[in-house]
């Protein structure tokens, strides 16, 4: 490394950019972007449809545990209905003078 530098070249740990510092005064005088890779419309059209699919499956997944759920839901209530004549009255705190 040259003494007579007077930036530093450091790279963000977030975005993958090379920054140029300068030594003296510790401020950015050059920042480089990092190189994304490129995408082809037909790439990005290709993973929206398969995003619109799983997005539909998983609606029509949620939907029917939902319907489900429901019905377990009911029957429990019935069979709590059917049950209710079995349990005693709690006795009131009124009744008791």
């Amino acid at each position: 490394m040259d003494r007579k530098q007077t930036t530093i070249r450091v790279q963000c740990t977030c975005c993958e950019a090379v920054l140029t510092v300068d030594k003296a005064s510790g401020e950015v005088v050059f920042t480089e972007k990092p190189k994304s890779a490129k995408y082809s419309f037909e790439d990005a059209f290709q993973k929206v449809q398969k995003d619109q699919e799983t997005a539909e499956d998983q609606l029509t997944e949620a939907f029917a545990k939902e319907k489900d759920r429901m019905k377990v839901i009911d029957k429990k209530f019935e069979e709590a209905m059917k049950r209710k004549d079995e349990l005693e009255m709690p006795i009131k705190p009124i009744d008791l003078d």
